[in-house]
């Protein structure tokens, strides 16, 4: 998948292409929809496959605050790039491009830059000034201007449509299993394996030590049954815990968020190795323990808990 970015979205080459436009936050499993009709679109017509987003958020442009993603940029590209996407385009959304009409922003984005000729888009799609462009106007105006578009409707769980702003608000409230039900793939993070202050080995339940992007939303502090996948695509059910370890905590990190994880039946080293971890239920919230025998005993009931469920 080529990425073009920053300053270069100058234009795509002169091909004819089938483009999404979104924000496109988690990929979840309305997104997945809307990327298997592109992709369709692509194997019928042989036309590259374009997904068209922006590198900083309307929502940040507009005095809304910094918003956290539910996946990394890196995540974000690596999955893009899986599914077979040809073309990630992330535009910076300037103080022009939110001024755009939505035919000025067709002609001069998804016509002239992209050369669309199928757009692929939600039933609630929204674009240009104050968002007055909808589904119904991209399909007029392709009758115009010689472009068709499909409207690919919502996606449902538990009777309610799943949107990014609904997985993040579950997230935050610690249901993962309902998380990754909407995600239709696991939340979790890959990152090095970082240098600890090695408590858990003085317990003999030895972790790995990981700080999650900044940019990343986090559910809540609390600890969580894993799973772990290594280098070497062995995995191992895993104990993470998420937040600031307040039983050891230091003065120098007491605001740094860690990922601490416990591999149930692993011996090694990972120090500087690439670790992913994939969230599957938390079993209890964060709590400082008086001492290290009783976080001790805790760890053997989360271990046990971890791997008794069911997944």
């Amino acid at each position: 998948m080529e990425i073009i970015e920053g300053k270069k979205t100058a234009e795509l080459p002169a091909l004819e292409t089938v483009v999404t436009v979104g924000k496109f936050d988690g990929l979840h499993l309305g997104h997945q929809k809307i990327f298997r009709t592109l992709l369709e679109e692509k194997e019928k017509t042989g036309r590259p496959a374009v997904v068209f987003t922006f590198s900083s958020s309307p929502y940040e442009k507009l005095g809304n605050g910094r918003q956290k993603r539910i996946l990394s940029e890196t995540q974000k590209r690596r999955r893009l790039s899986e599914m077979g996407i040809d073309y990630l385009v992330e535009c910076p959304f300037s103080d022009k491009i939110m001024k755009m009409s939505p035919e000025e922003f067709a002609d001069e984005f998804l016509l002239r830059r992209m050369h669309a000729k199928t757009i692929c888009v939600g039933s609630d799609f929204r674009f240009g000034y104050h968002r007055v462009g909808d589904v119904a106007f991209l399909q007029n105006y392709g009758k115009i201007k010689d472009f068709r578009v499909w409207m690919l409707d919502k996606e449902y769980y538990k009777d309610e449509a799943i949107s990014s702003t609904r997985i993040r608000e579950n997230l935050t409230r610690g249901k993962i299993e309902d998380v990754n039900a909407m995600l239709g793939y696991r939340f979790g993070f890959t990152g090095e394996v970082m240098h600890g202050r090695k408590m858990g080995r003085l317990m003999n339940m030895p972790t790995i030590n990981q700080f999650p992007e900044s940019d990343v939303l986090l559910p809540p502090f609390g600890v969580y049954a894993s799973e772990v996948f290594l280098p070497d695509n062995s995995r191992f059910i895993g104990v993470t815990n998420i937040g600031i370890r307040p039983t050891f905590r230091e003065n120098n990190d007491q605001n740094v968020t860690t990922a601490e994880t416990h591999l149930i039946g692993f011996e090694g080293d990972l120090y500087g190795r690439c670790v992913t971890v994939e969230l599957l239920k938390m079993l209890r919230p964060e709590k400082r323990f008086s001492s290290m025998d009783e976080l001790k005993s805790q760890m053997q009931k989360d271990m046990e808990n971890a791997k008794n469920q069911r997944y």
